[in-house]
């Protein structure tokens, strides 16, 4: 059974698709749709490392005050320096060779698809979800009594799944040199050479089982036990 609309597009250099079941217009899906793609545009030209005139460009050239940026600006860098202080270091957004300047990417993509997704809640829709490059934020389920289904890729086989994860409202992240060709580095700046292919996290919050995600992978075994202390969170690695 799939939801009744359903659209894609393209934004932060993956591509985006939301699913939405409840009984409304398909003109009023559209205007959503549009609504959160203008929303998380907005967003990737704030944080973007390849704009000039983004907010992080502008913090890394000593243009702007990070005291004087945005308010998402500002939550965000606070969240990864939790982040980065709580791993010990593992999680970092500032790159080995350049340690003054800052690159959030490994934050942002999770949170502003959580961010972003309050225009659905604004909205009164009951069942959705937005998925940008393999990782979802869900509400409701496909119905009152139907989760949500999402299956989890085998990053060795694209073709096939390592698993089918059921939420009715929650958060799937997933994170690995094969998704979506990413290439992750330690606090060193050294390409990650992860025991694991995949690490999915799922729990209540897309911006923590995104960044969850990204810390496992990168802490390798010991990611999975550091992850205990996070009861809400669940963790599926993939070796």
């Amino acid at each position: 059974m799939q939801a009744r609309h359903r659209s894609s597009f393209s934004v932060m250099g993956t591509t985006a698709s939301v699913h939405v079941n409840d009984n409304i217009m398909d003109e009023t899906f559209d205007d959503v749709v549009q609504e959160l793609r203008t929303e998380l545009e907005r967003l990737e030209q704030m944080f973007s490392v390849y704009r000039s005139d983004s907010e992080i460009s502008r913090i890394n050239r000593q243009e702007l005050h990070v005291l004087d940026a945005s308010r998402e600006v500002i939550d965000v860098l606070d969240a990864c320096t939790w982040l980065e202080q709580a791993s010990q270091g593992s999680f970092t957004i500032r790159p080995s060779d350049r340690p003054l300047q800052i690159n959030p990417t490994g934050f942002v993509k999770g949170w502003s698809a959580e961010y972003a997704s309050r225009i659905f809640i604004e909205r009164g829709l009951q069942h959705w979800y937005v998925g940008i490059g393999g990782d979802y934020v869900l509400h409701g389920g496909l119905d009152n009594d139907i989760p949500w289904n999402i299956g989890i890729t085998d990053p060795r086989d694209p073709e096939m799944l390592v698993a089918e994860i059921s939420v009715d409202t929650g958060a799937i992240a997933t994170s690995g040199t094969a998704e979506r060709g990413q290439h992750l580095w330690d606090a060193q700046g050294n390409e990650v050479e992860s025991p694991f292919r995949s690490v999915t996290v799922t729990g209540p919050s897309l911006t923590w089982a995104d960044a969850f995600a990204t810390t496992v992978f990168v802490m390798g075994e010991s990611g999975l036990s550091w992850m205990t202390q996070f009861d809400s969170y669940e963790v599926l690695p993939v070796r």
